[in-house]
């Protein structure tokens, strides 16, 4: 028998009715948005699904992760909006299981999970970029909530595919091994590997080697070092909480970490208000895997164990955890009202918390709908020249992302499109057919590519078409301002 709305639990209600209305809102954030949130490794991804369908190998490009790539390829056709709505879709699906997790750990204002997730601003922005972490969030949150429903082993069925999506998976597998290990869930961890061996069966057929998995490793080539000397601090993410979870979530966060020292005795208090069920998964897979991200990332940045940006977007993964987190912290605040039996103010309170988390996205430094960001802008105008010069239909080699989307061309096939970081860096225009066109950036160009832009204007062989800069310069990677050069080979 289905069930209808009016059928549905209160909270059930609520829940869905909260998810459809920041589905349309969403779409109509998208629709009226003129850029998207990330135009670098957003774009990149995009482009990888995109074009999986022309170039297949492309399904298991190591960098691209090869389980995202198979899941978003289908919306991906229908362009970079297409992809957007896979990852709101994503979001959606890990706000909505952050809601059935609260809700099973009998936490007042469940659904207010969702709204807590999804307005969190740094996972408001991933969802509207061709990132991967709205996917990583919403299969590590449904993981969780398998294990809550005693599915363990499809639970772990799903945490396999995981580092085919993100790699923050290093830091909270340890985390799933020892649970599965407490509860004696043995075969679990058995089925851990499944993913990996339907990835590396999958690539087996394109690359012949079975653990082309280690020989492809994109993370183990020199190329890929390029950050590997930019370092952060311990306090590279706990100071940006404003731009991560906003004041009022980041409040209620610190809050419901007290819950985390005092569950064990509010779990023997008897006290309905503060009852609570499945502690020891609530300690483990919540705070323990939101602590594991935190940190782990922290320490990887601050130390410079591995090369990375320290980028904001890293701790989107965590975020369907810390709304649950925050939830423990609401339930805290509102023990006062309810020590003198005053429900009103109850639902007053957290209602203005959720107000304030929803407002707090508007608060930042991005535009809200997403306009071009700066480096997209300038890209935009350059190749905009471009296209109306003889030169538009010639090879062009370049590694800013976003000119594939500007100039509409498969940046896969070699016959129209060349890659910065393939070519001599000292003398690329032996690698450039004539009349070929190079379009370097500082940005990419610099960093990614290697190249330096004395040696290309020093070069010879190569003519200066054109060049681009912002209205106002504004610094990229490297310390060098932002502006974009077009060459052309003689």
């Amino acid at each position: 028998m289905k069930l209808s709305f009016k059928d549905l639990p209160q909270q059930e209600l609520i829940a869905r009715l909260l998810i459809l209305a920041l589905f349309i809102y969403s779409c109509v954030i998208l629709m009226l948005s003129s850029g998207t949130f990330d135009t670098g490794d957003g774009v990149a991804h995009y482009l990888i699904s995109r074009y999986s369908w022309q170039h297949h190998h492309l399904f298991i490009d190591d960098w691209g992760k090869p389980f995202f790539t198979m899941v978003s390829s289908p919306f991906a056709q229908f362009g970079l909006k297409g992809i957007t709505i896979f990852n709101i879709l994503c979001g959606l699906t890990a706000s909505y299981f952050s809601y059935k997790i609260a809700d099973k750990l009998n936490i007042p204002f469940p659904y207010l999970a969702i709204i807590f997730t999804f307005s969190a601003p740094i996972y408001f922005s991933v969802v509207n970029s061709g990132l991967t972490e709205p996917m990583f969030s919403m299969l590590l949150i449904l993981s969780i909530w398998l294990i809550l429903n005693e599915r363990y082993y499809l639970s772990a069925i799903v945490f396999s595919f995981l580092p085919y999506v993100r790699a923050e998976v290093i830091y909270v597998a340890p985390i799933f091994m020892f649970y599965y290990v407490l509860k004696r869930k043995f075969i679990a961890n058995f089925l851990l590997p499944v993913g990996t061996i339907a990835i590396s069966i999958i690539g087996f057929f394109y690359y012949k080697r079975v653990f082309w998995l280690i020989t492809e490793n994109p993370y183990t080539h020199a190329n890929s070092l390029v950050y590997g000397n930019v370092r952060g601090d311990l306090f590279s993410y706990i100071g940006e909480y404003h731009n991560i979870t906003g004041v009022a979530l980041t409040g209620l966060i610190a809050t419901g970490l007290l819950w985390f020292a005092g569950g064990a005795y509010f779990k023997k208090t008897g006290n309905p208000t503060v009852e609570t069920n499945n502690f020891l998964e609530e300690v483990l897979l919540v705070f323990g895997c939101f602590i594991n991200i935190l940190v782990g990332h922290t320490v990887v940045w601050a130390m410079g164990i591995f090369p990375t940006l320290g980028l904001l977007r890293y701790m989107a993964p965590l975020i369907p955890l810390a709304a649950i987190i925050a939830l423990r912290g609401l339930q805290l605040i509102n023990l006062i009202p309810d020590l003198l039996k005053m429900p009103t103010i109850k639902i007053i309170v957290a209602g203005g918390f959720a107000l304030a988390v929803l407002y707090s996205p508007y608060r930042l430094w991005y535009k809200v709908p997403f306009e071009l960001g700066q480096e997209d802008v300038v890209i935009k105008k350059a190749t905009d020249w471009l296209k109306q010069t003889p030169n538009a239909n010639k090879k062009i080699y370049y590694l800013a992302p976003y000119v594939t989307i500007c100039m509409d061309i498969d940046p896969y096939n070699v016959q129209r499109r060349g890659e910065l970081w393939s070519m001599d860096r000292k003398r690329p225009d032996k690698d450039m057919e004539q009349g070929s066109i190079m379009v370097w950036d500082s940005h990419y160009g610099a960093n990614e590519g290697g190249m330096k832009l004395d040696t290309l204007l020093k070069n010879p062989n190569l003519a200066l078409l054109q060049r681009f800069d912002p209205v106002v310069p504004f610094p990229v990677l490297g310390g060098m301002n932002y502006g974009i050069w077009i060459f052309q080979k003689k």
